[in-house]
């Protein structure tokens, strides 16, 4: 049972907040930002997410791991947007100059939640249409819970002439609604067709890539695929989403709504968390797949750490990190040897980094500084966006792009938005990719992309995987 209530008291601390926003409003002449923050207790973001989700409306919901945190972010009091090669900048700059200014109250800083197109030079197709290069939503209401328990969040954009009494009641009417979440109705979803891709296409692009690896024009290059499902009711994002966390307990789960469409996935990686000053990433690159056989299992754990394709893919990832964090950090500890990071269907070879920001240095000066890792784009960086942006014949969007949330306090945490799909109103849209290198073998490397689609249309509820997509059960890395 969720215990928002006093709402009363919730009701006079608004109008407050609003009330000292307008008169601050009035004193600079534009609107400011106000932030209202309680103490929620047993309500869960992600049945909030499951209710409130109305597929128009633009919301967010996210979990992590290490550490646990979950929110829903519902609600645009503002977006700040932001286009083209500055994009970080930019929007690093408009979240500055609306902090300077706002009004806040309560346990929970200010934040800013989205996310970022993975390449504005790349090529647009219009089911992207509804995600900039560069998007950070304030949301209205914000639910959490972390190891410090559940809190919400209320943000308003602010004028000098509004009623700061009638802002209080609306907020507090969604309040009210959080006491009253109604269980989810999961629905029939009824798929039409597969579009199938060609094999063999990607296999050649991905074949002429390593010829250009091996004449020297790029050390590695990252291509990606997409494949298509249409359908007459797709699941809604939360039942994909459960699916997910049923099946990859390890990854972090993420869903970002921009109008009709939904952008959602389970990624392994992390691309940089900053709290209290302190800075955590890792490098993840080098796939194998899992077994249910745990003999067999250890087998190819084994054969992953020691191949030496995979070790040198693994590597390029370490020194672009190290390179990319060096002149930003006080302080860098890399671990000097791989780990395997486990889930579902693969595993991977992943080594923690932590370290120290110098000052002045923001969470969007190291996303902007390691975005894209060699892991999703290739390197050297610029040669192999170069080429992916030639022959890859795929609109990323958001695919393999930062997303995450950032807050007045300068922590945050951004995610490598992969294992992921684009849901439209009448589409499903799953996304990609893997890393090639000068020994790499092109069907392997489908094959590869194939168990990492598998996540997604189990929980599409799609069946096994098409009969290309089945992996071999082979001793060596895939």
């Amino acid at each position: 049972m969720s215990r928002v209530a006093p709402l009363s008291g919730y009701l006079h601390e608004l109008r407050r907040t609003f009330a000292r926003a307008a008169r601050q409003a009035r004193a600079c002449g534009h609107p400011v930002l106000a932030a209202a923050s309680f103490p929620l207790e047993g309500v869960d973001p992600f049945r909030v997410f499951t209710a409130w989700d109305d597929g128009a409306t633009p919301c967010l919901y996210w979990e992590s791991h290490a550490p646990a945190s979950r929110f829903f972010a519902w609600g645009c009091a503002l977006e700040l947007s932001a286009h083209g090669d500055r994009r970080f900048a930019q929007l690093q700059a408009s979240w500055h100059t609306l902090l300077d200014s706002a009004v806040t109250d309560g346990p929970v800083a200010p934040r800013a939640c989205g996310g970022f197109r993975f390449d504005t030079r790349g090529e647009r197709h219009p089911h992207w249409a509804d995600f900039a290069d560069a998007s950070l939503m304030l949301a209205n209401l914000t639910v959490l819970h972390n190891a410090d328990g559940g809190q919400v969040l209320c943000q308003h954009l602010v004028d000098a002439e509004d009623d700061p009494l009638a802002l209080a009641t609306y907020y507090c009417t969604l309040l009210l609604r959080l006491n009253r979440v109604p269980a989810a109705d999961a629905g029939a979803p009824s798929l039409l067709s597969h579009r199938p891709d060609d094999p063999g296409a990607w296999q050649a692009r991905a074949a002429s890539a390593v010829d250009a690896i091996r004449a020297g024009r790029l050390g590695k290059v990252v291509l990606a695929r997409d494949q298509r499902y249409e359908a007459t009711a797709l699941p809604a994002a939360w039942q994909l989403l459960d699916g997910l966390r049923q099946q990859s307990g390890s990854a972090h789960l993420f869903a970002c709504r921009r109008g009709s469409a939904c952008f959602l996935g389970a990624t392994p990686e992390r691309l940089v968390r900053v709290n209290g000053g302190e800075l955590q990433t890792h490098a993840m690159a080098g796939t194998t797949a899992r077994d249910d056989d745990p003999q067999r299992d250890a087998a190819l754990a084994e054969a992953l750490l020691a191949s030496p394709k995979e070790r040198q893919e693994h590597g390029l990832v370490v020194d672009a990190i190290r390179q990319a964090l060096h002149p930003l950090c006080q302080h860098l500890e890399i671990a000097a040897e791989p780990e395997l990071h486990r889930l579902s269907r693969v595993q991977h070879l992943c080594t923690p980094i932590r370290g120290r920001p110098s000052h002045g240095v923001d969470l969007l000066d190291l996303v902007e500084a390691l975005h894209p890792t060699p892991a999703v784009g290739g390197h050297p960086r610029d040669a192999a966006l170069d080429y992916i942006r030639h022959h890859e014949a795929l609109d990323r969007g958001w695919y393999a792009g930062p997303l995450g949330w950032l807050d007045a306090e300068g922590n945050g945490d951004f995610l490598v938005a992969l294992r992921s799909a684009l849901l439209t109103t009448d589409e499903a849209r799953l996304f990609a990719g893997c890393g090639l290198v000068a020994d790499s073998d092109p069907a392997r490397e489908y094959r590869e992309t194939c168990l990492k689609l598998a996540a997604m249309q189990a929980a599409l509820h799609i069946g096994e995987p098409l009969p290309e997509a089945r992996p071999r059960r082979e001793a060596r890395p895939l």
